[in-house]
């Protein structure tokens, strides 16, 4: 399975962009794992690990990632942030809006839904995983791009999940996608190394879940169902229940009900 050009590699690791080392792998078990291990071995903040396949990928809430080979972008990026910690649950955010920068120059309706999904017309086409490491604070951000699906049978948990060049109506270069992203993802995060809050009015913006019906399924307690009111500057999802209580949730599975 052929990597990224050798050309675009040495073009973000040499030149401009944040990247300081870019490693691929035909197949890992998972980028997040490979990516665990990078930060570990003491490597720089930007590292990224590419690959073409996983045979054990991750998602949130311990979930499985599926992405047939050679059809998705699979990275993980391996971050060094200096800010309270406190203000590191943030950064699925700010991945997030970075992905929806990208995805804005191939696709119609794009958005997000809280905390970590990239929807484009309405279904998802990304997703995104945080892990902070401690002792050393280091965070493992994963990022998975569903490029190009078109013609592909997928199992049922993916059925309703589409890709940038279904959506586009024309093909989309993996390639080119990364690129983008690490250009975005480094200003966006050296950005908000300096102002942590201030990419939130964009991100406000993007999200579909603000104003939105919702059920939530929390990691412990009973879900929550009501009017998503906002997103607030720490990033939690602030949540009004039928019976006027407010929940500010930093964490859970979010099903969007309706629009209200």
């Amino acid at each position: 399975m052929s990597g990224p050009p050798r050309a675009l590699v040495r073009s973000l690791v040499e030149g401009s962009s944040a990247l300081s080392g870019l490693e691929w792998h035909d197949e890992v078990t998972s980028t997040q794992a490979r990516g665990v291990a990078a930060a570990l071995a003491g490597v720089p903040e930007i590292h990224a690990v590419v690959a073409g396949a996983q045979t054990a990928g991750r998602g949130r809430l311990g979930r499985p990632w599926v992405a047939p080979a050679g059809t998705s972008l699979l990275a993980s990026f391996v971050l060094r942030p200096t800010v309270p910690a406190d203000r590191v649950g943030l950064l699925p955010l700010l991945a997030g809006l970075a992905l929806a920068e990208v995805a804005d120059r191939y696709c119609p309706r794009v958005a997000l839904k809280w905390p970590n999904d990239l929807l484009v017309g309405g279904r998802k086409a990304a997703g995104i995983l945080a892990e902070r490491l401690e002792p050393s604070g280091a965070v493992v951000l994963g990022v998975g791009v569903n490029v190009d699906w078109r013609g592909l049978a997928r199992p049922p948990e993916v059925a309703q999940a589409t890709s940038l060049a279904e959506a586009a109506g024309a093909d989309v270069d993996r390639w080119r996608v990364l690129a983008a992203l690490v250009g975005l993802l480094g200003r966006r995060y050296h950005d908000w190394t300096d102002e942590p809050a201030a990419f939130l009015a964009a991100y406000r913006r993007r999200c579909a879940t603000i104003g939105c019906r919702v059920r939530v399924t929390r990691p412990a307690g009973d879900p929550v169902e009501g009017l998503v009111t906002a997103v607030d500057d720490e990033g939690a999802l602030c949540v009004r229940d039928g019976a006027d209580g407010a929940h500010r949730l930093s964490a859970g599975d979010v099903e969007h009900v309706r629009p209200a």
